[in-house]
């Protein structure tokens, strides 16, 4: 796979050095720190946020590539077993609160303000 290094990167972007990029950026895991350098050189031109659309778009392509080539048994075997799932979920079932505040600080911090039940002080009513 063709390389850019920070210092081959032109100012100007053409069609060949942004597909170099977007595989560049596809690449995992990465084996040198090329990406790492050119990214923020486009990020400070800023270019970078247009080559990751194109490396989404690539993404896209690849994923509807894969989806196209599976067989009509493939899906209709993922549509059985999803659902399956749902029939098998229980909507009353909890699953945790990621991400949620776990102490009245931080609920403070988060929201400001204490939740419902407390005074302004954060004491119990």
């Amino acid at each position: 796979m063709k390389r850019i290094k920070k210092s081959e990167l032109p100012q100007e972007l053409n069609a060949e050095t942004i597909e170099i990029l977007v595989e560049m950026a596809l690449e995992f895991p990465k084996t040198t720190f090329d990406w790492a350098e050119v990214s923020d050189l486009l990020e400070e031109r800023n270019q970078l946020t247009f080559v990751l659309g194109k490396v989404e778009e690539r993404k896209k392509t690849i994923e509807q590539a894969k989806e196209d080539a599976k067989s009509e048994e493939q899906k209709q075997k993922e549509k059985e077993r999803w659902g399956r799932f749902l029939k098998d979920a229980n909507p009353n079932s909890f699953y945790g609160n990621m991400g949620e505040p776990i102490t009245l600080e931080d609920y403070k911090l988060r929201y400001g303000r204490y939740p419902v039940g407390y005074d302004e002080n954060g004491y119990k009513i």
